[in-house]
Parts: C-alpha cells; sequence; structure tokens
C-alpha cells in the first residue's frame, strides 16, 4: 500500500510543478500598446513650413511688368505733298510772282505792308512757303527769310480785313497767319486764300473787291 500512495503522491507533485512551470504570466501585447499621439511641436512646425512655403512662393512671383509711358503725340503739320508734285516751290528762297500779266510783280514787305509790289530781287522780296501747324492739307505760312534769322517765334505774313497784308510776329494756331493753297491746274500755278478771302492783285495792289488777277506762282529766288 505505501508503494502506491507514494507513487500517486509523486506523480501529483510532477504535476503540480510541471503547472507552475508553463503558468508564468506574461506581459502586455505590443499591439495593445497605446499610440503614442502626435506631438503639439511637431503639428506647430508643419504649420510654419507651410506658411513659410506659401510666403516664398509669393516672393518669388513674377513681378508685375512697369507701364509703358504714352508716346507723345506729335504736332500737327499740314501735308503739302500735293503741292511738291505740281512744282510749287516750298521751305526755300522764293519769289510770289503774279502770273501770267507779262511783268514782274512780287509780294514785298513794305513800310504799309505787304503788297505785290516788288520789282526787284531783295531781301523784302524774299519769301518763303512752309507747312502750317495744322492737321488741313497745303496750308502754309508765308516767312520771309530776311524777318526770321533770329531765334525766336519768327514773323509771318498775315491777312487782314482791308487791301495790304501786315508781318507780324508768328503765333501758333492764329488762323490770319495760315494760307490755303489752291492749285489752279497742273502748271504750278495757284490760288492764295487767307481767313478773309481769295488774294486778288490789281497793278500791284491787292484789291478788297471782286477785280484782280488771282493766279500766282513761285519763281526760285536763287536762279
Amino acid at each position: 500500500m505505501r508503494s502506491f500512495v507514494f507513487g500517486a503522491l509523486g506523480l501529483a507533485t510532477v504535476a503540480t510543478l510541471s503547472a507552475c512551470g508553463t503558468n508564468t504570466p506574461t506581459g502586455p501585447s505590443a499591439a495593445a500598446q497605446p499610440t503614442a499621439a502626435a506631438s503639439p511641436a511637431s503639428a506647430e512646425g508643419r504649420t510654419a513650413g507651410a506658411k513659410l512655403g506659401s510666403a516664398t512662393d509669393k516672393a518669388v512671383a513674377k513681378p508685375a511688368q512697369p507701364r509703358q509711358p504714352a508716346k507723345p503725340a506729335q504736332p500737327a503739320k499740314s501735308d503739302l505733298g500735293e503741292l511738291e508734285r505740281l512744282g510749287i516751290d516750298l521751305n526755300e528762297g522764293v519769289l510770289i510772282d503774279v502770273a501770267d500779266d507779262g511783268v514782274d510783280r512780287w509780294m514785298q514787305v513794305g513800310r504799309n505792308g505787304v503788297d505785290f509790289t516788288g520789282t526787284t530781287r531783295t531781301d523784302s522780296t524774299m519769301m518763303s512757303l512752309k507747312a502750317a501747324p495744322v492737321r488741313e492739307k497745303n496750308r502754309v505760312l508765308i516767312q520771309p527769310p530776311f524777318w526770321n534769322e533770329e531765334v525766336g517765334a519768327g514773323h509771318c505774313v498775315a491777312d487782314t480785313a482791308g487791301a495790304a497784308l501786315r508781318l507780324e510776329v508768328c503765333k501758333r494756331g492764329k488762323a490770319a497767319q495760315v494760307w490755303t493753297i489752291v492749285p489752279a491746274g497742273d502748271s504750278g500755278q495757284f490760288e492764295l486764300h487767307g481767313k478773309y478771302g481769295v488774294i486778288r492783285v490789281e497793278d500791284g495792289k491787292i484789291t478788297t473787291g471782286g477785280s484782280g488777277r488771282t493766279g500766282l506762282q513761285t519763281i526760285r529766288f536763287a536762279s
């Protein structure tokens, strides 16, 4: 009987020891560990980086092109191309002659104004036709070179309501100083129209009535 009891007791002891060896408690699983929350410092760093990137993008953006200044308007100047093609002498010293009257009657600056009493080539009979500062075509200023040698506005022949014309200081845009040359055919002859009408000449004098010649021509002063 002792042997059976001992054997059973020994088996019980062994079983107990085995159970103790296999029931060793284990720690919590790694998967069960709580996830660490994102660091506030890291979040702030990302936000600051995004803002910095945006500011950098703006800084390197292509600058706006500066506006080009407007070109200054060109001053008005009458087109005299037709007169040049017809052989009317421009921008040089000329005699303005009464055409087809058989005698020399040239425009002349005198004591009592400007008339067609000139018969010799002098400073007082040398004229020059220059483009007037207007948009309309075939408009000229009559400027005697002798009275336009000095720096300044110069002098222009101006129309008047009376018979004789007048020499006066040029004034831009003054209607009495702007003359319209109206071609009379293709021979180079023309009529001279001023503020008060067409110029008519009779015996060297400008008339205010309906009589007198209207056909004029230019003759080169140096010819």
